[in-house]
């Protein structure tokens, strides 16, 4: 997604939100007694960092000095850290808030919340604050020494968060549009009951308490726009292909819970689900849902999924939401060009192509691979649907049984998460206000 004239871009979780004009908005603000570095205006905000994300970020360290987007949530603690430069002096980190400007939809101003100087742990310089938002927000950055931009190298950057929410959480599970039963012969109450099973087995050391099921068509304000006898297509029946707008559903026990929508089936081919990388919202907000298909569109019309499949994508994605990467990148994931390897706008970070945990093994050949190099991105992480490529490589890769591996594969056996996987879905879960 593009709108600029000189550019601000937020990629990934949050690009969707806001593309904006950096320059002549931001307002210039006096805190903690140094002068003002706003973030280079002649500088694309290309990169992102997302809390106890370990892949290396090479581009958002590379990118600090001039302009980076941190998201943030009210109440957590933060930590920033990156290797001493021992050729520089110690810089200033300055963060600053944005916020939307009422006379324009493409623009946003900002304003500084943060100057901080550096503590020394080993060899690391370490960055630390507190977020005193009211919601999920984007600060910006920029680093620099006397006034000016700093010149070092920035290394082995690292975001850290910590948050004191419950590591408990509910589900509610949106049906929208009709439905059949699955496969398998599952109706949505059963699904549901399977679903909620699976939940509490996968998603080890923490809790899920509840699994609500509520159906679009009988939403108290909503419910005319959901025909309980049309079949939704994701992407199809309406523009959003997360259905945001019934997240947050207003009842008592829902409001916070994780909204997991649904429907028949998702507009691109082979895609089961989708879900933006740590999503970050438990409850109303733009694509806090994860949305599932009960079909998968495939060339020759659409194929009707078991009750496993649906869930197993649903547990899939839900990683996803609590900030989990695939444990094999595809090249769609890092938006680029199916022939050239060039970037298509979605900026790709090649340091990324791993998800730097220790006990995740990695698939070369699926990066290497013809596999997902092209096709429309909704700005999510898919789960595909691998029957066809039941004679391809794709069967030696060492993480067919990580619930994060990219591709769904029926002969696969038993999936779970690995152990760092679950460190991080609990402290995004404690993280996320709910």
């Amino acid at each position: 997604m593009k709108k600029f004239c000189k550019k601000v871009w937020i990629c990934g979780l949050l690009c969707f939100l806001w593309a904006s004009l950096f320059t002549s908005c931001s307002e210039v603000v006096e805190a903690d007694g140094s002068p003002e570095l706003s973030p280079d205006p002649s500088h694309p905000i290309a990169f992102k960092l997302y809390p106890n994300d370990m892949a290396r970020n090479d581009s958002a360290a590379a990118n600090l000095a001039r302009g980076i987007a941190l998201i943030v949530h009210p109440g957590a603690s933060y930590t920033l850290s990156f290797d001493i430069d021992s050729t520089q002096p110690a810089p200033e980190l300055q963060l600053f808030h944005t916020y939307d400007l009422k006379y324009s939809k493409d623009l946003v101003g900002s304003t500084r919340v943060r100057t901080l100087s550096p503590t020394v742990v080993g060899n690391r310089y370490v960055y630390s604050f507190t977020c005193e938002e009211n919601k999920m927000t984007i600060w910006l950055t920029s680093l620099g020494v006397d006034g000016e931009y700093f010149k070092g190298k920035v290394d082995n950057i690292r975001f850290q968060g910590i948050g004191s929410y419950s590591d408990h959480f509910s589900i509610n599970l949106i049906v929208v549009g009709s439905m059949d039963k699955t496969l398998d012969g599952k109706n949505v109450d059963e699904l549901a009951s399977d679903m909620l099973r699976l939940f509490r087995e996968k998603y080890y050391g923490i809790t899920v308490d509840t699994l609500y099921v509520r159906y679009a068509h009988n939403h108290p304000t909503l419910g005319s726009y959901y025909p309980a006898d049309q079949p939704w297509v994701a992407g199809v029946s309406s523009d959003d292909l997360f259905v945001s707008e019934l997240a947050g559903w207003p009842e008592e026990g829902l409001r916070n819970a994780l909204n997991i929508v649904l429907v028949h089936s998702i507009k691109n081919k082979d895609v089961m689900g989708y879900s933006h990388v740590f999503s970050g919202i438990l409850g109303a907000g733009n694509q806090s849902s994860v949305v599932i298909g009960e079909y998968v569109k495939k060339s020759d019309g659409y194929e009707l999924l078991s009750s496993y499949n649906i869930i197993m994508t649903a547990v899939h994605e839900t990683g996803h939401f609590f900030g989990l990467r695939h444990t094999s990148t595809t090249r769609r994931d890092l938006g680029l060009l199916a022939d050239s390897g060039e970037d298509n706008g979605n900026v790709g970070d090649l340091s990324n192509i791993e998800d730097g945990l220790t006990d995740t093994p990695f698939c070369e050949y699926i990066f290497r691979s013809g596999l997902y190099k092209s096709g429309e991105s909704a700005g999510g992480y898919a789960l595909e649907r691998g029957s066809y490529l039941s004679k391809s490589g794709i069967h030696a890769c060492p993480d067919q049984n990580n619930i994060m591996f990219p591709v769904t594969l029926d002969d696969a056996g038993t999936v779970s998460f690995s152990k760092q996987q679950m460190e991080i879905i609990r402290s995004s879960l404690m993280i996320f206000p709910h």
